[in-house]
């Protein structure tokens, strides 16, 4: 029987692992169009690192996926010998009004993940770095820690290469044409070398903040958002290193221990949450000072020796947030053959290989890993109808 020919719009953390699955389960014709390059300054993928954590609240769904995908990303790294994760347990100060921190410990302890409660003079004397005095919930999660994002992404490149896939850098796709199912799909490409089309089978979307230019027929429910990362110089290493200093959830701001940068520096690096203005993803908007400012503010006020240390830099990133903050994982309404994920909202990455097997399971209507009912785009349509 002919192999599909199939074809995977977006070389991020979602395309990239989509592409490994396909090819793992013994699909052969497998090709990736990016429109700039693996890992690029603009992708919602790119970067050092990533937080792998559990902590979602009473949501036991997302904490199971996250305990999958971390036995995947082992496998990777056993198969390639490469380090792509780090664990450097992760802790959460809350309180009792937060809704978040004691669910969280509460769904992490039924299903038998290694987490544990703190006291307050436990917390002080095991992790002096934070000012406790705000909190009265204290969790430790030993197994949370850093994903080397850009590593991910080179090595999972350099797997589908030797697999046999391909992959087509600086090949934007302009328009995807399918009009009758009974007829190949059309995807029209503007490329560095000359402008063109190709024809596939099935396809995957899987485009990151720049959904809505090939999917805006949909009208998705989709916001790019603008974020802020922010780095921090001259703390003292044994303190802060990974081993000592642990990562950390609180409210909307989280952050990583002292890890090595790519320009071979080695920061603290931390961030808020909390969704930032619209934008266009095309788009070049100076910086939100009066945000940063907020950020630092508060982060100095968690973790008081950054009041000594210098913001040594400030990155940019994009969300693609839906209403939910859930995913969105399905096919296109009127042609299965087209299948798509967006809606990832800041927090898609350390799902990467679970979430490219599952859209190869919708996109070869096999049995999924987890349940999709919940990442249907219909739940909104729904919503809409419940609320009328």
């Amino acid at each position: 029987m002919r192999q599909p020919r199939i074809v995977i719009v977006g070389a991020g953390i979602v395309g990239l692992s989509t592409a490994y699955a396909l090819l793992t389960q013994g699909f052969q014709h497998v090709t990736i169009l990016e429109q700039e390059h693996v890992d690029h300054a603009r992708s919602t993928s790119q970067g050092v690192s990533r937080l792998l954590r559990f902590e979602y609240g009473a949501e036991t769904l997302y904490s199971e996926m996250v305990r999958l995908s971390l036995a995947c990303w082992k496998r990777l790294e056993r198969m390639t010998k490469q380090t792509l994760y780090t664990r450097t347990g992760l802790l959460m100060p809350g309180t009792d009004n937060d809704r978040f921190t004691r669910s969280s410990y509460t769904t992490m302890h039924k299903l038998d993940l290694p987490v544990e409660q703190l006291s307050a003079p436990c917390c002080q004397q095991r992790f002096p770095q934070f000012a406790t005095e705000p909190y009265n919930i204290f969790t430790y999660n030993t197994e949370a820690g850093i994903l080397h994002a850009s590593t991910c992404l080179h090595v999972l490149k350099e797997r589908i290469l030797a697999l046999g896939g391909t992959i087509c850098e600086s090949c934007r796709v302009s328009r995807v044409s399918h009009e009758a199912q009974y007829r190949p799909i059309r995807l029209f490409c503007e490329d560095t070398r000359n402008n063109g089309d190709l024809i596939a089978d099935r396809v995957v979307l899987a485009t990151g903040p720049w959904v809505h230019r090939l999917l805006g027929e949909l009208h998705l429910p989709i916001q790019m958002t603008r974020q802020y990362l922010l780095y921090f110089a001259g703390l003292p290493l044994p303190m802060f290193d990974i081993g000592t200093f642990p990562a950390f959830i609180t409210n909307d701001l989280y952050g990583f221990p002292v890890h090595q940068m790519h320009n071979g520096q080695y920061w603290l690096k931390a961030a808020s949450h909390t969704f930032g203005p619209s934008i266009d993803p095309d788009e070049t908007r100076a910086p939100d000072e009066r945000f940063i400012a907020r950020t630092a503010r508060q982060l100095r006020e968690l973790i008081p020796a950054l009041q000594q240390a210098s913001l040594a830099h400030v990155d940019s990133c994009m969300y693609d947030v839906s209403p939910d903050e859930n995913f969105i994982l399905d096919r296109l309404p009127d042609d299965p053959r087209i299948v798509f994920a967006t809606g990832l909202s800041g927090h898609g990455f350390k799902f990467g290989p679970l979430l490219g097997e599952l859209l190869a399971s919708l996109l070869c209507d096999t049995t999924p890993a987890v349940p999709l009912d919940r990442f249907q785009l219909a739940r909104f349509s729904r919503q809409r109808i419940s609320v009328a």
